[in-house]
């Protein structure tokens, strides 16, 4: 049977019968069934808020004193707070699909931004969690950057469990805050009044050193869109976001639902409809653009709080805030690649940043729960991944999850300690062709090792944050084990690049992609309506 037959005839028997158990590319089986194993009271409404290229401490509840976040702090304050908490992957593509699928990046199908083929998709036998959510009777939606299924392809959210959905399929035309469509329940939806938005110029101020290519704000500090026909009707696509969002959450009010909020922001290129109150403030013109975006985040989820007041549920909904991928700052402001902003200070403690996987910089992310009544105003050291969530989410409707790499955090959620399952590890890899590292997490040790062919470092991350006292050879116990997590952990991707695979083999897998006419090509995905790109 080949991999597409195989994972169609799994959807279709998750899909008929409630329950399913198929062998896929994780060689891991599926189990969805029917029988909760956290009996909640009620099912609890579900909204999981997914920052882009958030910095550690953008937010003033993570130490942020240049700008604020009153809303984004209420609930961190007012709930759990993992102080131990990691992405899927150091990068946006891979992080998305491991928080939906549940499986670590020696697993996942999506391992990298980018495969030997292009930007890659999931394919119809990838159980996500809003699947295994709309199985237990929840309402399914999603709305802003999904970035793993170009529009055209079986990866699509609204081929992938949910019910409704809206925003950018491809990651690419995500860099952009005035696209000329957005996707709409699998159809494009024109933004006539973004016509002509000069997406090549917002790109070369993302380069820019020196402040040749600065965006337009006029004297009240409200952005004039470069090549828009009437600036005054352009559309911000994180105001479209909320709009759809608070409609969604009156529509199910009724009815438990699941809302996966992936806002695009602050990624960049940096750009904002009004500077606000930062429009005098004595710095760069980014700087004042990062701190309005980050506000201008923090005031989307104030928006959706309110909605769930108005509606009466508020109390019976569990709301998740959480970064995608480490430190990226650097890469919007033209600076060295992971060096701490002067300004903001917004890096966080760990060495390095987005795109590596060798160093905690990389995973390192913001995550806290808030479920008025339920959850206790407290931190946690619990050592968790992102890729937790689809268990966790499965726990909260009462439902058992497919076998992922995952664990459920419900009970550290509902304050019970002692039935909390913990990891015997957790496990990364990049999956490029510029990089074959692998990387683990186990107790109080973090090891890494850029390449099978190289040795393997070991810290004690507890101790040595910013992994400077390499112990590898006090230890050799821990690495032999580790050496085996890193064979064990991984299994091989047709498509990624797997750890230590010569420029020979990944050469021919791009050659096979080419000539079995499997290559992913985002323009051509992206002239669906009208032939129209964000580039024209």
């Amino acid at each position: 049977m080949t991999e597409s037959a195989c994972c169609l005839g799994r959807r279709g028997f998750l899909k008929q019968l409630g329950m399913a158990t198929m062998v896929g590319l994780t060689g891991l089986p599926w189990t969805v069934s029917v029988s909760g194993t956290a009996a909640p009271l009620n099912k609890p409404n579900i909204l999981f808020i997914f920052s882009d290229d958030l910095s550690y401490r953008d937010l003033s509840c993570y130490g942020q004193t240049h700008y604020v976040t009153p809303n984004l702090d209420t609930l961190a304050m007012s709930g759990l707070r993992f102080t131990n908490a990691y992405a899927g992957s150091p990068e946006c593509a891979p992080s998305r699909a491991s928080l939906m699928t549940g499986m670590h990046m020696g697993h996942c199908r999506i391992r990298a931004n980018r495969s030997v083929r292009g930007q890659d998709h999931l394919l119809a036998g990838d159980v996500t969690m809003a699947e295994v959510l709309k199985q237990a009777g929840y309402a399914t939606g999603f709305i802003g950057k999904w970035g793993i299924g170009l529009p055209g392809t079986e990866g699509t959210p609204d081929k992938q469990g949910f019910d409704f959905s809206y925003g950018y399929y491809d990651q690419l035309r995500a860099h952009g805050f005035y696209p000329h469509y957005l996707m709409r329940n699998g159809n494009p939806e024109a933004l006539p009044e973004n016509y002509g938005f000069d997406m090549d110029f917002a790109y070369k101020h993302n380069s820019d050193k020196r402040g040749q290519y600065n965006n337009v704000y006029d004297e009240n500090g409200r952005l004039v869109p470069r090549g828009v026909k009437d600036p005054a009707k352009a559309q911000y696509s994180e105001d479209l976001f909320q709009k759809e969002a608070l409609g969604f959450i009156r529509t199910h009010k009724d009815t438990p639902f699941f809302l996966y909020y992936a806002t695009q922001l602050p990624h960049g290129p940096c750009i904002t409809p009004d500077l606000g109150r930062f429009k005098d403030r004595p710095w760069d013109q980014k700087h004042k653009e990062w701190a309005a975006m980050v506000e201008h985040m923090d005031r989307s989820v104030g928006h959706m709080v309110s909605q769930l007041e108005a509606c009466g549920i508020l109390d019976n909904t569990i709301i998740f805030f959480a970064g995608d991928n480490g430190y990226s700052q650097w890469g919007y402001f033209a600076r060295p690649a992971h060096e701490d902003d002067p300004v903001f200070k917004n890096k966080g403690p760990w060495p390095k940043g987005k795109f590596t996987c060798t160093h905690e910089g990389g995973m390192r992310v913001p995550f806290f729960a808030y479920w008025k009544g339920k959850i206790e105003a407290q931190e946690n050291d619990h050592v968790c991944a992102l890729y937790d969530m689809l268990a966790t989410t499965a726990d909260l409707a009462g439902v058992s999850p497919p076998t992922t790499d995952g664990i459920s955090l419900v009970p550290t959620l509902l304050g019970r300690p002692d039935e909390q399952r913990t990891h015997a590890y957790l496990y990364w890899e990049n999956g490029t062709q510029s990089s074959h590292a692998q990387s683990v997490r186990m107790d109080r040790w973090w090891a890494f090792r850029p390449h099978p062919d190289r040795p393997i470092a070991l810290y004690d991350i507890t101790r040595d944050i910013n992994c400077e006292q390499d112990l590898a050879t006090e230890h050799p116990e821990i690495v032999a084990r580790i050496k085996q997590i890193f064979t064990d952990a991984h299994t091989d991707s047709p498509w990624y690049v797997n750890p230590g695979e010569t420029r020979i083999q990944i050469d021919a897998k791009q050659q096979n992609a080419q000539r079995s006419g499997q290559m992913q090509d985002p323009v051509k995905a992206n002239t669906l309506y009208k032939g129209r790109s964000d580039e024209e």
